[in-house]
């Protein structure tokens, strides 16, 4: 009897093996239940094409810096009027109809480059201009925030009006210099370009790792009282208009300049001290200008003004 029943246990078991055995060739896994997670992914399977991970980045300028008070003026002519096409907020105030909105827009010489807004400008004779200027430019206008208009704020006011904006400059054309910010006034005749911060370098078509000087020209260093200005802004400052000697190009740099009651303050990297105040400011029509506005363009000028900037904001002033 013992043999007996030591004879069938065997058979069960070797009946559970054939049977298990048999399962396992035949019956596929279970995809809801993966034996091997490190097989399955990493489980960001909704990660779209082009996304990093880190969500996805607009290619439109206005987006990347919220530039909701500006328009931007081109250095090309697509409607043909010899002189250089701008772009509104209201798309029906652009000078070449099919331009899109400010909102959308992004050509070669205003784009987005790596998370950055880029403003190239080039200096070839020919390339189209303003009507009141022969240097070209790539640059924003400071415009009402709801776009409409071209009126401007009062220095000599109360209020606060103030620029801030974080800029490196990637390379200059053969005149070596540029303009990235500006104030001016545009209904006075005396006061016109208050303010010019310039990058000025001794090499021709300067690129990154060159070095340069950043300095200020307008009327708070150039200004005489025999053309009409309340102090001889020249003879007070015109000595001291440089403000960073030993600029690299590529390398960043922060900016605020604010006007309020007559005075103007100009910070540099430091946000809290100025490093220039000017006062007897009396413009009362002046808007802030930020890109590249190429400087000292001759007919035999060559290659592109480029800056990128991180930041450009301005206080709602009117």
């Amino acid at each position: 009897m013992k043999n007996i029943n030591f004879l069938g246990t065997i058979l069960i078991l070797l009946s559970l093996v054939f049977s298990y055995s048999c399962s396992s060739d035949s019956e596929p896994t279970d995809p809801a239940e993966p034996t091997n997670p490190e097989e399955q992914g990493s489980g960001n399977d909704d990660q779209t094409e082009g996304d990093d991970g880190d969500g996805s980045t607009s290619t439109i300028p206005y987006e990347v810096l919220q530039l909701k008070n500006w328009k931007i003026t081109l250095p090309r002519d697509f409607d043909n009027d010899n002189l250089a096409d701008e772009v509104y907020i209201d798309k029906n105030r652009n000078d070449f109809i099919d331009d899109p909105s400010f909102k959308t827009y992004k050509d070669e010489f205003f784009f987005v480059e790596n998370g950055n807004v880029r403003f190239l400008c080039p200096t070839e004779n020919g390339t189209p201009t303003t009507g009141n200027s022969s240097n070209t430019r790539s640059e924003l206008r400071e415009m009402p925030s709801d776009g409409s208009g071209e009126t401007g704020w009062d220095a000599t006011d109360n209020s606060v009006k103030t620029l801030t904006f974080k800029i490196r400059i990637i390379q200059t054309s053969s005149t070596g210099k540029f303009a990235f910010a500006q104030i001016h006034d545009f209904k006075q005749d005396i006061w016109d370009d208050l303010l010019r911060i310039q990058i000025q370098s001794d090499n021709v078509n300067a690129k990154e790792g060159d070095t340069g000087r950043i300095y200020l020209l307008g009327d708070v260093t150039e200004g005489k009282m025999s053309d009409g200005f309340p102090v001889d802004f020249r003879s007070l400052n015109y000595s001291d208009r440089y403000i960073k000697n030993d600029y690299v190009l590529g390398n960043w740099l922060s900016f605020k300049v604010t006007v309020q009651n007559s005075l103007m303050k100009i910070f540099l990297d430091d946000m809290n001290t100025p490093i220039r105040t000017y006062d007897n400011i009396t413009c009362t029509s002046n808007y802030y200008k930020v890109g590249v506005y190429n400087q000292s363009t001759t007919s035999t000028s060559m290659g592109n003004g480029i800056a990128e900037f991180s930041e450009i904001t301005a206080s709602e002033n009117f």
